[in-house]
């Protein structure tokens, strides 16, 4: 089994994306997807939200299925990046997808990237879709 690790968040058209580029690869009845949303650390109070009141995570598991992928549905409450690189381990991921934002330079050292971080804290292949 091909273990794929999609982390999303909230924005719909991002993990489309997402969804996109794992339902297009070659053999998808031999892909493990876990779908993964994280509660950022700043909202997560007693237990992460449910994976159902993540709209754009259903979405992603129901593309999914319907393209033959076996699905797994997560949820998880912390800090992004660790919750993902820990997932990915956990599942000794064979690539972890990830939606990628559009900024210019200045903004990804302003502002900082969930994706960057992820990128910069594995050894494992980390695909970005835009």
């Amino acid at each position: 089994m091909y273990e794929v690790l999609v982390p999303v968040d909230q924005d719909e058209e991002r993990a489309a994306h997402q969804a996109e580029y794992v339902a297009s690869l070659p053999g998808t009845e031999e892909i493990r997807a876990t779908v993964l949303y994280v509660t950022p650390r700043e909202e997560y109070s007693d237990a992460p939200r449910e994976f159902d009141e993540v709209d754009s995570a259903v979405a992603v598991a129901e593309t999914l299925e319907a393209a033959g992928v076996t699905v797994n549905r997560a949820t998880d409450g912390g800090t992004i990046t660790r919750q993902i690189v820990e997932q990915a381990d956990d599942l000794d991921a064979d690539e972890i997808v990830m939606g990628g934002r559009k900024r210019s330079g200045v903004a990804k050292v302003l502002v900082g990237s969930s994706t960057q971080d992820v990128i910069f804290s594995t050894d494992r292949p980390v695909v970005v879709t835009g």
